[in-house]
């Protein structure tokens, strides 16, 4: 079983992180970068010429996306059955993959980028 850690970045910081605890493969059905491909295929237009909505909207907004799609999605701190801590982040087995999100400050007109690694090599850097 895969898992992920989604960083959300904004301008180089680190606003918010989700978690996929299962599925969390880059490719194939249930693979993590078609859906977020197509998120950001569809809000790209949106953000040049309006704007970055900021990495912590961005997050809420894919994170929603997730979940209305049927797919597991927790908030790294978050509280209740959504919330996972670092330490259950880091008791997740299996094959682990690190996305990195970044946008634009709020209201920078920039393309968003996505950069995927395993989890070994996000955590070396």
């Amino acid at each position: 079983m895969a898992y992920a850690v989604i960083q959300f970045l904004e301008a180089g910081e680190r606003k918010a992180t989700l978690c996929r605890t299962q599925n969390g493969q880059p490719t194939g059905a249930d693979g993590v970068m078609d859906p977020l491909s197509i998120f950001i295929e569809e809000t790209s237009r949106q953000m040049l010429t309006q704007g970055s909505p900021g990495a912590l909207y961005f997050a809420q907004l894919f994170a929603a996306r997730e979940i209305e799609a049927g797919r597991e999605v927790r908030v790294l701190g978050g509280t209740g059955e959504m919330g996972i801590t670092g330490a259950e982040m880091e008791a997740l087995t299996g094959q682990g993959y690190y996305y990195e999100v970044s946008v634009g400050r709020e209201g920078e007109r920039a393309v968003p980028q996505v950069l995927a690694s395993g989890i070994e090599d996000a955590i070396s850097r």
